[in-house]
């Protein structure tokens, strides 16, 4: 008879079951038949009982490590998202430097603003001839800033972009373009 791991039958269950066992062996054998049968079916039945489901200490354990391993799948998926929201501005600012180019081109000097905050001149100036829309900031915390001291005509731009994992920087054309010039308390893009 095979008992639960950890389990030792007692001498008095052995005791019981030898005493019915030599009982029913006097008796007609279907009887015998009937009670080992029942026997059977109830031991079986204690050890199936027995060794159905998991212990607490186990869902635990199991519940501990697949709490730790999402957390850690979660920090590194935000990591990934940020630094695409950082590539998606970096591209987007190419595409409107792009089309200040061609603006230059046709007209000799870039559109003349103050410190503006994207699309502000830039819509009239540039769509639909130049770039078909603004990008915004994919993040929308804090937009593009477009600045040329207001010349008229304006030789010079400079274009602020706030970034999430390097620091906000601003990407510019022009003679007036230089490293650390420093506008806005911030340097040029590398």
């Amino acid at each position: 008879m095979k008992y639960k791991r950890g389990f030792t039958p007692t001498p008095n269950f052995l005791s019981l079951h030898s005493v019915l066992d030599i009982f029913f062996s006097k008796l007609k054998y279907s009887n015998k038949l009937i009670f080992k049968t029942f026997i059977n079916s109830a031991t079986k039945t204690q050890h199936k009982i027995w060794c159905r489901g998991f212990t607490l200490i186990e869902l635990l354990v199991v519940i501990a490590i697949i709490g730790i391993l999402s957390s850690v799948v979660l920090a590194s998926l935000n990591t990934a998202r940020s630094k695409a929201r950082d590539t998606q501005r970096t591209a987007s600012i190419k595409q409107v430097q792009n089309a200040l180019e061609m603006y230059y081109s046709d007209n000799g000097f870039y559109p003349s603003s103050a410190d503006v905050i994207f699309p502000g001149i830039l819509d009239t100036a540039l769509k639909p001839t130049y770039i078909s829309s603004l990008p915004t900031d994919p993040n929308s915390t804090t937009p593009y800033r477009y600045y040329n001291a207001a010349q008229n005509p304006a030789t010079y731009y400079a274009i602020r972009v706030n970034y999430e994992n390097k620091p906000h920087c601003y990407m510019c054309a022009g003679p007036s373009c230089a490293a650390n010039t420093g506008w806005w308390g911030i340097n040029i893009c590398q």
